[in-house]
């Protein structure tokens, strides 16, 4: 991407460009070579278990006493909870990309749920965290939800690797067995969440004597959506009209009927998800290994429920942003406390490594917190950390037909401190929130005098988040311009890119009737007309129409003809345009 003109993003030749292939070489060969253990016994166990869409605020010790989650309670009465670790991009893809590459996304390309642009950096041109702990002598594992591809899970240094295809409905299920080589998938139709757990406790099982020590992580779905499949028993735990609203709910619509429904389900889903961190906590228990295994606990993103207005993640805002991490290990951590560090994603790629006794590598973009889970005086603490959306093609395309039309998901960039978060989208600044004394962030402080001088510092927060996580991997092109437009075109470029080959057959097929019109040497002429004329304006409505047509109960409700009349006044009047130009061009001798 150094040499991506944002301008002209869609005529540019090559994909996301990472470097060069030395450059590449040399990150594969950042591992922990050398470092070996001289005694495995006195290294922890280390088992991951992270679920998917579970919000910080949706738990018995947080803000919602009504939740039934005994044993995340347990965890939290027996370690330590950090209370301000937040997703750092808080949607599927980029996050897992995060914490398997220790990579920003710009480094690694896995830009967004719509744009993963190099499926060979896992595990082949650079190293995964499963390659690092098997170099520092670890068996290790993942079972459960994957979300980075579907070829590079052969790649991955896992030793044990079941790979459940995405498992939004939680009981019919796509799952495979890779590390006996299976390339097709089998369905399993029990709950997910208890099939996933399964193969976990098969594996704590069949390694608790080894003279090595494991790593696991455990990729659980639930609470994910689907929001109408939690099992009955959790589900009757929470009757429709007992269960709490956040007071930022301020839209009756979102506590009734489906909206109602999918919260209900959502936190039935978590009691299910409490059940199965118990079973592993049972499993340790039962195998002896509970002194010598670090337990993590969290999530990759949460969810909002109509708080703020909107019903899903991959926003700023608190319910999207804030997850849980809770962490155990006798002994060593501390029970029942309460850090209030600022913790993200990046961070835990080099903290897993640091707890284990060994440094991360190189191309790690975070910081080790071990210091900060030993509570030591001189860890880590940093002033904020930095959250970003880089792409939704479901954004930009609804804003190619109405850009004022309201629309939940903005690609953004914010940065989130103790106190305050602050965010940046593509039509200008978008939010202020003191977190402290407005928990709820229900008044923004963008315009008001008194946090000017917040809004100062948090501005120079995002300054030099960008510096470090963003700069290096772009184009000058983009670094020049204000945070608002760099975000609008790189919003606009991941989400045209995909497309490439079809606006280029577009250009040839535009072409095609007026060659026989137009001299031999006025044909390359012809063509860089329609590559003016047909440009990144016409495609992105182009393909907006598209999606409408294809799509129409998500993304409209207008009539079909309707929407197919605008197609073709849009394409009629493009194609006049270059008609004017290819005549022109037919008339030269």
């Amino acid at each position: 991407m150094n040499n991506a003109n944002p301008q002209d993003s869609v005529r540019r030749r090559d994909f996301l460009k990472l470097g060069s292939a030395a450059a590449i070489a040399a990150l594969a060969s950042q591992t922990t070579q050398g470092q070996t253990m001289t005694n495995a016994t006195k290294r922890p166990n280390i088992v991951f278990f992270f679920s998917d869409e579970h919000r910080w605020c949706s738990l018995p010790f947080t803000q919602m006493p009504a939740i039934r989650t005994p044993n995340m309670a347990l965890l939290a009465k027996q370690g330590t909870r950090f209370d301000n670790c937040c997703a750092s991009s808080p949607v599927c893809t980029p996050y897992r990309g995060m914490l398997i590459t220790g990579m920003w996304p710009h480094q690694s390309s896995v830009i967004s749920n719509d744009y993963f642009g190099n499926h060979k950096i896992i595990g082949q041109e650079a190293p995964t965290i499963g390659h690092t702990f098997k170099d520092a002598g670890y068996t290790t594992g993942y079972v459960g939800k994957w979300h980075l591809g579907e070829e590079n899970v052969f790649h991955t240094g896992f030793d044990y690797f079941h790979h459940w295809l995405y498992g939004d409905d939680h009981y019919n299920s796509k799952v495979r067995n890779i590390t006996a080589g299976e390339t097709e998938y089998k369905v399993e139709t029990e709950y997910n969440a208890t099939t996933m757990t399964d193969r976990a406790v098969t594996f704590i099982a069949d390694h608790a004597k080894d003279d090595k020590p494991f790593f696991l992580m455990l990729s659980i779905n639930p609470p994910h959506w689907r929001w109408d499949d939690a099992p009955p028993e959790f589900l009757k735990q929470y009757p429709q009209d007992k269960l709490p609203f956040r007071p930022n709910v301020t839209d009756d619509k979102y506590k009734k009927d489906e909206q109602l429904l999918h919260y209900q389900h959502y936190h039935a889903h978590i009691a299910a998800v409490d059940q199965e961190l118990g079973r592993v906590m049972d499993a340790l228990k039962q195998q002896g290994l509970d002194d010598n295994t670090i337990l993590i606990y969290t999530s990759d993103h949460g969810s909002s429920f109509g708080s703020n207005g909107v019903t899903s993640k991959a926003n700023p805002y608190d319910e999207s942003a804030h997850v849980p991490f809770i962490i155990r290990w006798p002994g060593k951590v501390k029970s029942e406390r309460i850090a209030d560090h600022n913790l993200g994603t990046m961070d835990i790629y080099p903290t897993l490594c640091g707890l284990a006794g060994f440094k991360a590598p190189k191309h790690c973009g975070g910081q080790d917190f071990t210091k900060a889970v030993l509570d030591q005086s001189d860890a880590p603490d940093p002033k904020s950390q930095f959250l970003l959306i880089n792409n939704f093609q479901r954004n930009y395309y609804r804003t190619q037909l109405d850009p004022d039309k309201p629309n939940i998901f903005y690609p953004f960039r914010a940065v989130r401190s103790k106190t305050h978060t602050y965010a940046v989208r593509a039509d200008g600044e978008w939010f202020l929130y003191d977190n402290i004394n407005d928990p709820y962030q229900l008044k923004n402080l963008l315009d008001d005098p008194a946090s000017a001088g917040v809004k100062k510092e948090m501005q120079a927060e995002m300054t030099a988040w960008l510096a470090k996580a963003e700069d290096p991997f772009i184009s000058d092109e983009w670094k020049a311009m204000s945070l608002p437009d760099r975000i609008a075109a790189q919003n606009r470029y991941y989400s045209l890119l995909p497309f490439k080959k079809q606006l280029d057959q577009y250009r040839v097929d535009a072409v095609k009737p007026y060659l026989n019109d137009v001299k031999p040497r006025h044909q390359a002429a012809l063509r860089a007309a329609a590559e003016r004329v047909f440009d990144e304006a016409f495609f992105g409505r182009y393909r907006a129409f598209s999606l409408e047509l294809t799509l129409p109960k998500r993304n409209s409700q207008r009539p079909l003809d309707e929407i197919k009349t605008e197609l073709a006044a849009h394409e009629a009047a493009y194609a006049k345009d270059f008609k004017v130009l290819a005549d022109a061009l037919g008339a030269l001798r």
